[in-house]
């Protein structure tokens, strides 16, 4: 009798709770309804101030047209949410440091991180101190497009993140800061020293997975077979998602007419041209954070020693929201100490400070403004001067000839003679830095004789002909300038010295190349494996079939699925900075591995590798670390899915009479995320069969090329 008294008051307890959750969502939807509806007529009012005409080209691509800068902004705006409002709505998350209220407790460790760093506060204090009158018209006009959209489609699933504002745009790109500066590394070696520790304020690195690595080369008149100059840009990033590459054309009467890719959410080109111009950035791994070990007061763990001296820490206290479950969450208070260094974690027993370039900087915003407005090498230059973007290298090249590459590094000036990869001794103010190397201080090269440069995120000492390569001894060891070669960097040296007059087809051939160097640390680990002793026959059978490889990752190479799963534990172990696993070990897995899912040990390339778009799987070329990069995870079936390197890529060239000419692809199509869309997956086929479409960047092909045509704000009656 009790037990049945028991169930009975536990379903009516469920009952009970199952209501009131569903009246609490019910309430949180219809507050966002309201929301909405309550700020429509402000909204409405700003948008006014706007006008902005989006030409959609027959590939979906937007081509926004306005009079002012700001015009073209909220233009944009409007654009890019009709094809992507969930990866910018979403991404305020963390431009607000709400992940705890997306991901719970994990996603809290990361708003901790970024509220330590005082980022909000930084905005809040300094927006229209630091930011130029223009940028903050044209972030402005951006929010008021993304609010414009939401009020025109009320009824979306991200009204929770209405209204968007200026200043979470400008978060925005100082966190994209944040997780270029080598901070989030550093903590994660901090946590490394003890491995009891249970909050993983790395956890923020998960926001940059799949950032695999870039291409971007160019020539001029020095190297090419006609007088060109030519420019790949070949940024690799994740094919969806928040750091996936959308495709847009920006035109005002005030200057701009960039065309390139953006990150949702953002106003600028982040890698394009425009008529005079154009640039590629790669990623780069300069030293730009540094870890200082503290002494605690034994008597006052609120004081550290800095020259014999105890000092008080700035204690302040974080408000973290964390979803418990549905739209119920819970606010989390946690401490937070600061010494003259910087924020201080305490890992385990033992406190640190963290200083890193770029943490109380603001201006990224108008260093990118400014590089979408140059029209010059000397302009473009001007810009990167700024030192706000802090990291990337830049590859370069303009209807004039000039090509121009730039290990760009906003390093400290720091003491000479300390081993700053090390921790260091926090107790002395000598070793807090204040400054930047200068600009002339960090690897540039402008116009080789070589009449080529190449990025592919290795040495910036090996970046063209050797000839013409800088001397790393003419540089401080302060810098702490990266040595790494990638499998594309020995490739794309060898392609450029193999020939003398490169043709436009041999520049794409280039970009399409899928093959592995015998210089590559790749090729010299599988070839670890070609003298090994083995008993069985399968493993007898795998090795004969690594030496006959022919190192490529073609439709029909018999050899690369087995090569690639060797090769590529190696290649991920040196992303993250650990040593490579035992070879044999690998390649005994991988042979188990496929002879289980394939019955045979050298499928196809073709078998193998795929493009995977709604219900459309296409085989592709390449593989990771090859210039044609796709790096792939296995599928529910086994299968490698592509899901980061080659997405939009661009070929830009002037003729030696500077005649324009524009090509680029896109992974997909421009309808990111409308799978309705015949503009969800338009391109794949093209980017399968590695051609190109035309960017209908010159207005009269544009003409000639329309799909749609629309101005925002719409009229009344719209």
């Amino acid at each position: 009798m009790e037990n049945r008294l028991w169930k009975i008051c536990l379903t009516l307890l469920e009952l009970i709770l199952n209501k009131v959750l569903t009246l609490t969502f019910i309430f949180f939807l219809l507050g966002c309804q309201v929301n909405i509806l309550k700020n429509e007529a402000s909204v409405s009012e700003d948008a006014a101030n706007y006008k902005a005409k989006i030409i959609r080209d027959i590939w979906g691509v937007p081509h926004i047209f306005g009079k002012t800068d700001a015009d073209v902004a909220f233009g944009l705006a409007f654009a890019h949410a009709e094809d992507d409002i969930k990866n910018i709505a979403e991404n305020m998350f963390l431009y607000r440091a709400e992940m705890g209220l997306k991901e719970g407790q994990s996603g809290a460790v990361t708003d901790y991180l970024i509220k330590a760093l005082k980022i909000r506060e930084n905005i809040d204090a300094n927006y229209e101190i630091s930011l130029s009158r223009e940028v903050r018209e044209v972030v402005e006009a951006y929010a008021t497009g993304l609010n414009y959209w939401m009020i025109k489609n009320p009824n979306n699933k991200f009204k929770r993140h209405f209204p968007f504002s200026a200043k979470d745009i400008v978060a925005g790109f100082a966190i994209q800061n944040l997780l270029f500066s080598g901070v989030v590394n550093s903590i994660q070696k901090l946590e490394n020293l003890d491995s009891e520790t249970e909050d993983t304020y790395s956890n923020l690195l998960k926001k940059k997975e799949y950032i695999t690595g870039s291409n971007a080369y160019a020539m001029n008149s020095n190297k090419s077979s006609d007088g060109s100059t030519r420019l790949m840009i070949n940024s690799h990033q994740p094919l969806e998602g928040p750091l996936a590459w959308y495709e847009a054309h920006i035109k005002s009467e005030e200057g701009l007419n960039m065309m390139g890719g953006l990150f949702p959410g953002s106003p600028f080109v982040l890698v394009g041209f425009n008529e005079n111009l154009g640039w590629g950035f790669t990623v780069n791994k300069p030293d730009l954070s540094d870890i200082y070990r503290l002494v605690i007061n034994p008597n006052n763990d609120n004081q550290y020693l800095l020259d014999d001296e105890w000092k008080d820490f700035e204690v302040e206290e974080l408000k973290l929201k964390v979803k418990i479950f549905g739209p119920i969450n819970w606010t989390v208070k946690r401490e937070i100490k600061y010494s003259q260094h910087g924020p201080v974690l305490e890992i385990g027993s033992k406190s640190y400070a963290l200083r890193f370039s770029g943490m109380d900087d603001i201006n990224q915003v108008d260093q990118w403004y400014k590089l979408n407005k140059a029209k010059n090498l000397e302009q473009w230059t001007e810009a990167m001067k700024m030192r706000s973007i802090i990291s990337f290298n830049g590859v370069y090249a303009d209807r004039k000839g000039n090509i121009f590459f730039i290990h760009n590094s906003s390093s400290p000036n720091r003491i000479e003679g300390l081993d700053w990869g090390n921790i260091i001794d926090g107790s002395r103010s000598k070793y807090i830095w204040n400054s930047y190397v200068s600009f002339d201080s960090i690897p540039q090269i402008v116009n080789p004789s070589s009449g080529w440069l190449a990025s592919t995120n290795q040495d910036p000492f090996m970046v063209t002909n050797p000839k013409d390569d800088l001397n790393r001894n003419n540089f401080s060891s302060t810098l702490g300038l990266q040595t790494r070669m990638t499998n594309r960097a020995y490739r794309i040296r060898e392609l450029f010295m193999s020939k003398k007059g490169i043709t436009d087809k041999n520049f794409d051939e280039f970009k399409f190349d899928n093959s592995y160097s015998k210089n590559s640390r790749s090729y010299k680990y599988i070839s670890e494996i070609f003298d090994s002793e083995f008993k069985e026959e399968k493993y007898k059978k795998g090795q004969e079939i690594l030496r006959n490889w022919d190192l490529k990752t073609d439709f029909n190479n018999e050899s690369a699925t087995l090569g690639v799963c060797v090769l590529s534990p190696e290649w991920l172990a040196e992303q993250d900075g650990v040593s490579a696993p035992d070879s044999e070990g690998v390649f005994k897995n991988c042979i188990d591995e496929i002879y289980q899912k394939y019955g045979k040990l050298n499928p196809k390339w073709s078998e193998r590798n795929f493009m995977v778009r709604g219900k459309r799987k296409i085989p592709v070329q390449g593989g990771p670390d090859v210039l044609r990069a796709i790096y792939g995870l296995e599928d529910e079936s086994g299968d490698l899915k592509a899901v980061g390197g080659d997405g939009l890529y661009l070929h830009i060239s002037w003729d030696k009479n500077e005649k324009l000419n524009s090509k680029s692809i896109h992974q997909y199509g421009s309808a990111t995320q409308d799978k309705n869309s015949k503009h969800f997956s338009d391109q794949l086929d093209l980017y399968v069969d590695e051609k190109y479409k035309s960017t209908y960047f010159k207005e009269e092909n544009l003409r000639q090329n329309i799909h749609k045509e629309y101005v925002v704000p719409f009229k009344l009656s719209q």
